[in-house]
């Protein structure tokens, strides 16, 4: 008989088996992060990126606070709601995906398709933000956001076993099987002032200092399995540890420098949770899940006979985390109706949507007329290449922002990924 065993001190989610159970939980939460409605997200992923000098009024929060001191007029911002959403893979265009979809593949297709996974896995980014209101008053600043992300990896080998199938003697490990997701609500205080002024330029800084309220946290914390074929048929093992939490406070602090120099040149400085801690400590839980198979072959009628699994859920203790910092830095200028911005970016480390890679960023907006301008970006670096477009429409006090944006490749049916964003705001 197939043998459970099961240890609940805490509520715990049904039992799931495969080798696969704890990074399927992963993923689950990261395409639910990735279906999240951030203000400034979206005039900057129309310009690819590059916004670090460029950002102004409530945009700033998100980008570089210091250039909230930017603005000699003042004025009063409302930002009504801001969506935006980023998810991307790094094997699989949106071309190939069709290509191969409901398709018969012979063995040739099935070997291609391998060989595009790279070594260190099949990876899935999401990254998502929403702003649901956004107050700006000079240079001071008050928004209310969602933040989220996630990544999830699967081992190369678990699409060779699924697309090629095992042979006598063969093994599978699946041991670079990792994930990660979050979801947490923040309220950011922000204000920008100047701090060094002479005739030849004017120096800003700026700080967001934000409240974070934890929704839901997911980390797999080990992950390992294979499987081996051999003349008494199919053997293997898989064993996962996954903690969890659903909710949990902290703060974040973003700081930024905005330089002011002749002929219009802005350059700016920003690093995105340059402090930050997140105490994960409710319903806090631990899964320990394990199976065994011996003696598997075709057939087998009874393989649940084969299969020793285990699947024990206990109260885990409090754990802190840190939230992904990233430094950017930006120059931008006018030249005639053309605004041209340009972004170098690199994240602390790897972490959910965010690369440790140094990321260079291109973008102009074209002031073609007082209520519409259009923008495009280019991107170069990080975890993939990008190409962006955007649209704004300054209708009266009602400003209205669209953008999306290539991930992968710069032609649209080459994507690896897409992201899209909308935001609606006044200006008085």
């Amino acid at each position: 008989m197939k043998d459970h065993t099961e240890t609940r001190q805490r509520r715990s989610p049904p039992s799931r088996s495969g080798a696969t159970a704890a990074l399927a939980g992963s993923l689950c939460i990261l395409l639910i992060c990735g279906q999240a409605l951030a203000q400034g997200q979206v005039r900057a992923m129309g310009l690819s990126g590059a916004y670090t000098g460029a950002c102004r009024g409530l945009d700033a929060v998100d980008w570089n606070p210091a250039n909230l001191a930017l603005d000699a007029s003042g004025g009063f911002s409302l930002g009504i709601a801001s969506v935006s959403v980023d998810l991307s893979n790094n094997a699989f265009s949106l071309a190939r995906y069709n290509e191969i979809s409901g398709a018969v593949l012979t063995e040739a297709d099935k070997r291609e398709i391998l060989s595009e996974i790279p070594g260190e896995g099949f990876i899935l980014d999401a990254n998502a933000r929403a702003s649901a209101l956004g107050l700006r008053a000079g240079p001071l600043a008050l928004t209310f956001q969602g933040i989220a992300g996630g990544t999830g990896t699967l081992d190369r080998d678990f699409f060779d076993l699924i697309l090629l199938g095992n042979e006598i003697g063969q093994s599978f490990s699946f041991e670079d099987t990792d994930g990660e997701a979050y979801a947490v609500g923040a309220a950011t205080l922000s204000f920008g002032t100047p701090v060094i002024t002479r005739r030849a330029f004017r120096l800003s800084a700026g700080v967001n200092a934000r409240y974070l309220h934890g929704i839901y946290d997911i980390t797999v914390e080990e992950a390992d399995g294979g499987i081996t074929a051999d003349m008494d048929g199919v053997r293997g093992e898989a064993s996962a540890a996954m903690l969890t939490s659903q909710g949990g406070r902290g703060y974040a602090v973003d700081a930024g420098l905005a330089l002011q120099l002749p002929r219009g040149w802005t350059l700016g400085l920003a690093v995105s949770n340059v402090s930050s801690r997140l105490t994960w400590d409710r319903e806090v839980e631990r899964r320990v899940w394990s199976a065994r198979g011996d003696s598997i072959t075709a057939t087998t009628d009874d393989i649940d006979a084969h299969i020793t699994e285990s699947d024990t859920t206990y109260a885990a203790p409090a754990y802190a985390r840190s939230l992904p910092a990233v430094v950017r830095l930006g120059a931008c200028n006018a030249f005639g109706p053309f605004l041209v911005a340009c972004d170098v970016s690199r994240g602390i480390e790897k972490r959910a949507g965010v690369s440790d890679k140094l990321a260079v960023d291109v973008g102009v907006e074209w002031r073609l007329l007082s209520w519409l301008q259009p923008r495009c970006g280019v991107g170069f670096g990080g975890e993939v290449r990008r190409a962006a477009a955007g649209l704004g429409l300054n209708l009266g006090a009602v400003r209205w922002d669209l953008a999306a944006a290539n991930r992968g490749q710069f032609v649209p049916g080459d994507s690896k990924g897409l992201a899209l964003a909308s935001g609606l705001a006044l200006d008085f």
